[in-house]
């Protein structure tokens, strides 16, 4: 999955459903998560993986610069405004000395959602736009009794933190959900 490959991130949710702050009671399962916004138009990746690392306690002083330049094996320089695969953050993760987790393609399940939250694990996803290209996001929270996922987003003006129905962020009119790394940090 190629994520940040299009300038269409900045699509919102699908009408209808609404957003979540990140510390909202009642939830299953929520994590104290703070997104990135992405510096680079293209960095989706970058701000998502580093947010992570960063919530697992890495990567505190590092820039998206940087973390972009360790996920593609650079040394130095401006890392290019490019997007990237799923297993570039998994690069970046290791660079920084944290298990990367597991990568599938396409969703993983409600189940599993719950678990990787209830293990202080938030999910790196990426979602394909229908309309072409990709975009990374975060499952950082759940609310089993609505069946519904807390996602962030980094894109600069989206909302930051979503609430969403599970069935709608796998598949729905505008993206559908192309693949995960999960047991991050496990």
């Amino acid at each position: 999955l190629l994520v940040g490959a299009s300038g269409t991130a900045a699509q919102a949710a699908p009408a209808g459903h609404g957003a979540a702050s990140r510390a909202t009671s009642g939830y299953g399962g929520s994590l104290n998560f703070s997104e990135l916004v992405q510096e680079q138009n293209q960095w989706c990746w970058a701000a998502t993986g580093l947010s992570i690392a960063q919530y697992k306690g890495y990567g505190q002083n590092t820039s998206q610069n940087s973390f972009c330049l360790a996920s593609r094996g650079l040394s130095s320089g401006t890392c290019p405004n490019q997007p990237a695969e799923l297993s570039v953050v998994q690069r970046g993760w290791r660079a920084l000395g944290m298990s990367a987790g597991t990568e599938v393609n396409g969703g993983v399940n409600y189940s599993t959602v719950q678990s990787e939250i209830n293990a202080n694990r938030p999910l790196e996803t990426g979602v394909y736009w229908t309309s072409g290209g990709g975009h990374a996001r975060v499952i950082y929270g759940y609310n089993a009794s609505a069946g519904t996922i807390l996602f962030s987003d980094p894109w600069p003006t989206n909302q930051r933190y979503q609430e969403m129905n599970y069935n709608t962020y796998v598949s729905n009119s505008q993206f559908r959900w192309g693949g995960t790394v999960y047991r991050v940090g496990a």
